[in-house]
């Protein structure tokens, strides 16, 4: 089957299951322009050319490659954004819910090499992939729906982004996400003490190195006497959560004398300590996330996954790519898809047709 149906079966489906679908997005549209333009479209005419503009964007496509590429490209400078993006991963998401019941409880988070053209000498490649400029930090479900996708600079930690991942993994799938897991670098003290803090969500990633050692009594009793205070800073980063970069950052951040990040790290330290003595099976979890990068790259294989665009705007490809494959995996569960595989599989579609 060609991708196009099934963009615009999963579109029909979306808005008929979604209650003022259209006048969200026009909400989300003028929030982004801050009231300066107004919507142009009908609904119809909105929904055909925004679901193209996902296929378009999450594929790698280029302009040229087809005909109904060719008008897009005034639409998606206008139109489309991050939020507009996670807006309709949030009601893709109820969608999977309202058929299936489940709730998300628990995600994955890992992050992978994303290529990109070497255009100056002075380009950095990321520490760990040895990639050009950036990589994809995803958050994915247990069983393996997307959720969420942002560019993690090649001079950034996973710490520094987590509170804001977190922020928009609860806002796509609300509250009742309560724990993370991942591999060991996506898995630190000061990141354990602010996603706790922040969103209430604990830590239970795959750990190169256990903590062995119990906490000190002075560092229990300092955690004791500033309770108040570290309740304070993690209302202050689940409104601001881009205040998760700053404290990962910063190895000193005093408040009437006290040390806060010295805090969140004994706090971090108390939460791994906890989860390293569990029975949870991180090992399976964090293998299984493989083959949903895998299945990421073969989304985005045209020019060999190779990403064209400027570093600011690699976030809405990353993010439509997310949702190609939710869309696919939704396409599947509304037709009944009866094999042993996952949903989340393109096997049956053709994503590119060669002219």
């Amino acid at each position: 089957m060609n991708f196009s149906d099934v963009l615009k079966e999963v579109s029909r489906y979306v808005r008929e299951k979604t209650h003022g679908w259209f006048d969200e997005h026009i909400r989300v549209f003028r929030e982004q322009t801050n009231g300066m333009f107004s919507m142009e479209y009908t609904e119809e005419e909105f929904a055909e050319r925004f679901y193209a503009a996902i296929g378009y964007l999450g594929r790698n496509m280029r302009y040229r490659d087809n005909e109904e590429f060719w008008n897009l490209r005034y639409f998606i400078q206008r139109y489309i954004s991050e939020a507009t993006l996670m807006l309709e991963m949030m009601f893709i998401h109820r969608c999977f819910t309202a058929i299936t019941g489940n709730e998300v409880e628990a995600v994955v988070i890992d992050t992978m090499g994303l290529n990109n053209r070497k255009k100056s000498i002075l380009a950095t490649y990321h520490g760990r992939y040895y990639t050009v400029g950036i990589a994809d930090l995803r958050a994915v479900s247990t069983d393996m729906k997307p959720i969420h996708s942002s560019g993690c600079c090649s001079t950034d930690s996973e710490a520094m982004n987590m509170v804001s991942v977190m922020d928009e993994v609860q806002r796509v799938c609300g509250e009742k996400v309560r724990i993370y897991t991942g591999d060991a670098h996506t898995v630190s003290r000061v990141c354990a003490g602010m996603v706790f803090l922040s969103h209430g969500v604990v830590a239970a990633g795959r750990l190169s190195k256990k903590p062995k050692k119990r906490l000190g009594k002075k560092a229990i009793a300092l955690l004791r006497e500033n309770v108040l205070l570290l309740n304070k800073v993690g209302k202050l980063l689940s409104e601001e959560p881009t205040l998760g970069r700053a404290t990962a950052l910063k190895e000193f951040i005093f408040v009437d004398g006290v040390n806060v990040r010295k805090l969140i790290d004994d706090l971090g330290y108390l939460i791994l300590l906890n989860i390293s003595r569990s029975s949870i099976p991180i090992h399976e979890i964090c293998n299984a996330v493989e083959l949903s990068n895998y299945l990421k790259r073969k989304t985005r294989i045209v020019e060999a996954s190779y990403t064209r665009v400027e570093t600011h705007e690699a976030g809405l490809l990353l993010k439509s790519s997310e949702l190609v494959i939710s869309i696919a995996g939704l396409y599947h569960l509304i037709t009944g898809w009866k094999w042993p595989e996952s949903l989340f599989n393109l096997s049956d579609m053709r994503l590119y047709i060669p002219a």
